[in-house]
């Protein structure tokens, strides 16, 4: 059976029909969960479509298993299945209210302090799934470490097919591609007067979603897999 994705990760979404659901996805240019195209905002000389096209085609998201082709033998249905079953067993949670950053050359939200919750529900995905995973090719791995690897993001690449992983972790929403010093600084500011609505509240983590990448780079929605009812 054909696959319909080349590769499959696990993300962070917010809830469907939030206010940050709608942030993103407008302020993006893609809403992975519909799949389509959304219209950018309109704010005065802010060139939206040039800042965040490097990450639209990811969709608003926070990475918890990144990007991965499937292990030889490995079904589509195989990764639903098992994904699901390991998910269901973890609880939801809230994660701190978010506030927006610079990280390294780009903007994204973060959580205002740590969560072991989303650590904790990262490393489990990582680990836990791995065996549906293919190892990385030549090509991946070139890629990966241009980006100037540390010793220890080089074990975890080499152990877990990404550097970024374990306590190298930093969960994050990409808001912006690769910026100027000052362009990051004006563009903060910015952002920060337009989401503040977004940045008071915790923010509730009930499922995870797993998407594909399509054959043009896009990635979609597949299901979101629930996490079991958090104990009152």
């Amino acid at each position: 059976m054909s696959r319909e994705f080349v590769r499959y990760a696990l993300y962070f979404l917010p809830a469907k029909g939030s206010s940050l659901e709608d942030f993103g996805d407008s302020w993006l240019g893609w809403s992975l969960t519909e799949g389509r195209v959304v219209a950018h905002p309109q704010i005065a000389d802010v060139p939206i479509a040039a800042i965040t096209e490097r990450p639209r085609k990811y969709g608003f998201h926070g990475t918890l298993k990144a990007p991965f082709r499937l292990a030889e033998g490995v079904r589509e249905s195989d990764l639903i299945t098992e994904a699901t079953a390991l998910v269901s067993s973890k609880p939801a949670f809230e994660m701190p209210a978010l506030q927006i950053t610079r990280l390294g050359s780009f903007l994204a939200f973060i959580p205002q302090q740590p969560s072991a919750e989303l650590q904790q529900l990262a490393s489990s995905l990582v680990r836990e799934l791995d065996t549906l995973r293919a190892p990385l090719n030549d090509a991946e791995l070139v890629r990966r470490r241009s980006a100037g690897l540390t010793p220890a993001q080089e074990m975890l690449l080499t152990k877990w097919g990404y550097p970024y992983v374990m306590d190298e972790f930093r969960f994050h929403l990409t808001l912006s591609g690769k910026l100027q010093a000052t362009e990051l600084q004006s563009l903060k500011s910015i952002l920060q007067n337009h989401t503040s609505h977004l940045t008071q509240t915790p923010v509730h983590v009930d499922d995870v979603g797993l998407v594909g990448e399509a054959e043009d780079g896009r990635f979609h929605l597949i299901r979101r897999l629930p996490l079991a009812a958090a104990k009152r």
